[in-house]
């Protein structure tokens, strides 16, 4: 995510460095198109371990957790979506079922949020 940030103000940096060229009179500029870098998934968590279970189970795939995260009327069960740049270290390790979760510590709360291991 960095990398991307850095290579975008980087771009961006050389479009302005670059001499402006004159344009026929008459002839509207051209728009330059937007510097886009890759974005990162959120991670979807939840402070309850079982809460997250829960929403798992109910919503499999990341895009139906999305979705549901994003429904005003759903039941969220206390869980969130947030930006990967909010983690700060890894709180917590536990297997469960067969399953492994990691308890995230992220900036800003001192409580860890409840993630499958491997989504951070």
């Amino acid at each position: 995510m960095r990398l991307a940030i850095l290579l975008a103000t980087s771009l961006s940096a050389l479009a302005v460095s670059r001499p402006v060229q004159a344009q026929a009179p008459g002839r509207p500029a051209k728009p330059a198109p937007a510097v886009q870098g890759p974005v990162s998934a959120p991670v979807i968590a939840c402070p309850s371990l079982a809460n997250y279970r829960l929403l798992r189970r109910e919503a499999p795939d990341e895009a139906a957790a999305l979705a549901r995260l994003g429904d005003a009327r759903a039941d969220h069960l206390g869980c969130t979506a947030f930006p990967r740049d909010r983690i700060a270290a890894l709180a917590e390790h536990v297997a469960l079922g067969g399953a492994q979760y990691d308890c995230l510590a992220l900036q800003g709360t001192a409580i860890c949020q409840w993630t499958a291991t491997g989504t951070d």
